[in-house]
């Protein structure tokens, strides 16, 4: 049987979504369920492949080889069957956001609309707003068992005028791995609107069992055409302090253009050593420790779950597909929703991530990162209840 993966030892650690809660909050007894962080030990072959780097002795500007394309190519082509050429669709950059930000640059100008599915990540409106452009919220429906596409509402919005939609898949924090029919339905209308996706894919390899993810570029050639896909391994094999993210378009104006971008900040010269290594090593040796940690992560899921079915009368965990999330449905109880988390926080000294930040359809969830010890998540779940039954 494959071992588990290690919850990371905390000594010498200075982790913002730890140390820093810790401190900010002064609570010595804190339970930090928020930053998108995992508490386990990133995957051994990644840290050694960093240690040989270190190793050799030189942080210098490093050349983009051969065997960087290549492992991308094959990792897209054997998780999705998407057969790109990397070399002439592939771009990096130092973080998700980073290339979000050079995207929203290529594809709207200051004033421009853009798409967003809600609820979905805070850094989705706000970095919209902070850069001059309006978000236009397109709720998600959810029908008490799970979320879908609102289709009417996104033709609306593209309607509007917006020419870009800001997707994400899997979805976060509502957890669904879109599937192919949907996939193609939102691909049909953004071309019917002659609209833009930047899909933002971080969480692509947190699939629950018998899932598959699929990227919306590799659906049909005018999806490629018009899509720039967004990808790293900080969400997946927990490598966010290393700050490096890459793109995907087969569209080559657009690589153009983005690359472009890059020059203007020297970024397109010397790029990330340690996230290069990381990549190749994260996509070529570490497939059996991420089939562990997800079968640990759904396992959490269902306990969570399960005690909200047991002991939270008219509380719920929305059922899920993927990440490391649990997306909680609070809304029985009488509490301003802006308030829940804080109230959380005050009472039980537990970090949340508040679902009314995360746009239309969020007020009254919260988010839980389960990617930590079954202790935690227990201990989490008993204090969650001593706050439903006090509040209800």
């Amino acid at each position: 049987m494959t071992e588990s993966p290690l919850i990371a030892d905390p000594a010498g650690l200075s982790r913002m979504k730890w140390e820093y809660e810790r401190e900010r909050t002064g609570f010595d007894d804190l339970l930090a369920f928020g930053t998108a962080d995992m508490d386990y030990r990133s995957p051994e072959p990644v840290l050694r492949a960093l240690r040989r780097v270190i190793d050799r002795g030189h942080l210098g500007y490093p050349m983009v080889t051969d065997r960087f394309y290549d492992v991308i190519h094959d990792h897209l082509l054997r998780q999705t069957g998407w057969d790109i050429d990397a070399r002439t669709s592939v771009g990096q950059n130092v973080g998700i956001y980073a290339s979000a930000k050079l995207i929203m640059g290529i594809l709207t100008k200051p004033g421009d609309k853009i798409t967003i599915m809600t609820p979905v990540h805070f850094c989705f409106r706000s970095m919209i707003s902070q850069n001059g452009r309006t978000a236009l919220e397109c709720p998600l429906l959810y029908d008490g068992h799970g979320y879908k596409v609102n289709f009417t509402a996104l033709e609306s919005c593209l309607e509007s005028g917006s020419r870009v939609l800001w997707f994400c898949n899997p979805h976060n924090p509502v957890g669904r791995a879109w599937n192919r029919e949907e996939l193609e339905r939102i691909a049909d209308i953004c071309a019917a609107h002659d609209a833009y996706i930047m899909s933002d894919d971080v969480y692509s390899g947190l699939l629950f069992d018998n899932v598959r993810y699929i990227p919306i570029a590799s659906v049909s050639r005018d999806a490629f055409l018009r899509t720039i896909t967004m990808y790293s391994t900080s969400k997946v094999y927990n490598t966010t302090g290393l700050r490096h993210s890459y793109i995907v378009t087969e569209n080559p104006e657009l690589l153009k253009r983005y690359t472009e971008e890059l020059g203007k900040m020297n970024l397109s010269y010397g790029l990330n050593i340690m996230g290069m290594e990381a990549v190749i090593a994260a996509y070529t040796e570490c497939d059996e420790w991420l089939s562990a940690l997800m079968r640990e992560i759904e396992s959490h899921h269902r306990f969570l779950s399960g005690y909200f079915r047991s002991e939270l009368p008219g509380a719920a965990i929305v059922p899920a597909e993927s990440m490391y999330f649990a997306w909680a449905d609070m809304r029985r109880l009488r509490i301003p929703p802006q308030q829940l988390a804080y109230l959380i926080s005050e009472e039980e000294h537990m970090i949340v991530e508040n679902g009314a930040e995360l746009g239309k359809g969020g007020a009254g969830f919260i988010r839980l990162n389960l990617a930590t010890s079954l202790e935690n998540i227990e201990e989490g779940a008993r204090r969650l209840k001593a706050f439903w039954f006090r509040h209800l």
